[in-house]
């Protein structure tokens, strides 16, 4: 289902990132990653589709790889992504961003090929636009940069045979898939060049807090997170410095830092054709998202980024040649000593920093807890009504991934207990139900308690 019929009282269910008009309730985020999570849903390991995408990610990095690298440096890159903490940590998530690296890569490897191969460029470049697209309808602005990016390199080899035709081809594939969005935001909003995720702002912040560029009205006053008003030249420095800070951290977990070797390879003066490919990538993707306001958060590191993913690594791989090499004249086996290193490192950062950050960052994230899952099971709730106290987030966020999506079934249907008007209006909704009152841990600062049921409607009616 694209859209799902009104809640009967949208007060008591109110979630962030969530759309109500007259009669709908739906989702206003692009449509790319939802159609694919919802084929693991369909086969009910939704958990499972960003890890098989990480692998999927491994492979296609390991073809991009081998247009560009010779085969020590393409394995040293592989062998430092499948040790990345930051790429475990987007492979096991719900977000988005691991199928807009798959698609990516995918885009990339098609246009390697066809820039080596003549026999069959034409269908290569197709299938680069076609993922392309793909990148687009999942996060619209990374559509742009890879785009952009893959354009550029598409164009005619000086001093070969290559025509601008492939070039066009690349375009074709982009359009034929980016353009599905337009009748998906016709039938959402009403209007096909109106994103839903834009209506969304506009309803619920400000109107024009979320479009691409520089003004004061950017932003949705998150404080905490975009510190100053709009968007300006001070907040892309802030947001770089977030999100650099966040990569030399998450990239490879090393005590050291992780972008010193990448430094290090950009003022060592070695720097090859292809490591300026990475260089452009990662420009292109940080110089585009300079134009928004929010950085992406601390969520999943430079999340917002994630396509430098690869760039960053190939870099971070080089630098360790260039530093062997450099000290192979007093050091005797340096490259096997430097592959040695890297192991080691990589071993540590394997044994320390992913599970200090698995325990410390993401169990029980932002409050987020499956108390209410067990308390269900142990109390027995059954079909009932279960009013939750505390703020939007974490408390009832935490309850209400548990409701069951036709909000009438025979389950616990989990509401969330705003003022005694929006109660009784739920109350007089279902009136057939035993109540329980559970308090969030924003009150209890603890674990989430029952505090009153079952009972009946009228007692219920009587809560203060």
């Amino acid at each position: 289902m694209l859209t799902l019929p009104l809640p009967p009282v949208p007060e008591a269910f109110n979630l962030d990132l969530m759309y109500s008009d007259a009669t709908r309730w739906f989702s206003p985020v692009p449509p790319g990653w939802p159609f694919v999570l919802a084929i693991g849903a369909w086969f009910g390991v939704p958990w499972l589709v960003n890890p098989l995408l990480g692998a999927i990610s491994v492979l296609l990095a390991n073809g991009v790889l081998a247009e560009l690298y010779p085969t020590r440096t393409r394995r040293t890159v592989l062998l430092l992504l499948a040790a990345s903490p930051w790429f475990l940590f987007m492979s096991m998530n719900f977000m988005t961003h691991q199928l807009t690296l798959a698609a990516a890569l995918g885009a990339a490897l098609s246009v390697a090929r066809a820039r080596r191969l003549a026999a069959g460029r034409a269908w290569r470049m197709l299938a680069g636009g076609l993922c392309i697209g793909v990148v687009s309808l999942i996060r619209p602005l990374e559509g742009l940069a890879v785009a952009l990016l893959l354009g550029v390199w598409s164009l005619p080899l000086r001093g070969r045979s290559f025509h601008f035709a492939p070039s066009a081809w690349l375009v074709v594939g982009s359009v034929t898939t980016g353009l599905l969005v337009r009748p998906y935001n016709a039938l959402m909003t009403g209007d096909p060049s109106k994103f839903p995720i834009m209506a969304y702002i506009d309803k619920y912040y400000a109107t024009g807090a979320n479009d691409l560029g520089f003004g004061p009205n950017r932003g949705l006053g998150w404080a905490g997170l975009d510190p100053f008003p709009g968007h300006g030249a001070r907040d892309v420095v802030v947001n770089a410095s977030l999100n650099l800070s966040s990569i030399n951290t998450d990239l490879f977990g090393w005590a050291l830092g992780s972008l010193g070797v990448a430094i290090y390879l950009l003022v060592s003066r070695r720097m090859r054709r292809e490591d300026w490919y990475m260089v452009a990538v990662v420009g292109g993707i940080a110089g585009l998202h300079s134009f928004y306001w929010f950085s992406g958060g601390p969520d999943f590191a430079a999340r917002y980024w994630y396509l430098v993913l690869i760039p960053c690594i190939a870099l971070g791989a080089r630098g360790v040649e260039e530093l062997s090499a450099s000290v192979a004249c007093r050091v005797p086996d340096a490259p096997s000593r430097a592959t040695a290193t890297l192991l080691m490192v990589s071993v540590v950062a394997m044994l320390t920093f992913v599970p200090w950050r698995a325990i410390s960052k993401y169990h029980h994230y932002r409050n987020m807890r499956p108390d209410v899952r067990e308390l269900a099971q142990t109390r027995h709730f059954g079909r009932s009504l279960v009013l939750v106290r505390g703020n939007r987030h974490p408390d009832y966020a935490a309850a209400a991934i548990y409701n069951p999506l036709d909000l009438h079934a025979d389950a616990p249907i989990y509401v969330w207990d705003t003022t005694p008007e929006v109660r009784s209006r739920v109350l007089a909704e279902y009136p057939d139900r035993p109540v329980w009152v559970v308090n969030g841990t924003t009150i209890t600062h603890g674990n989430f308690e029952v505090v009153a049921g079952p009972l009946t409607t009228l007692q219920a009616m009587e809560l203060q």
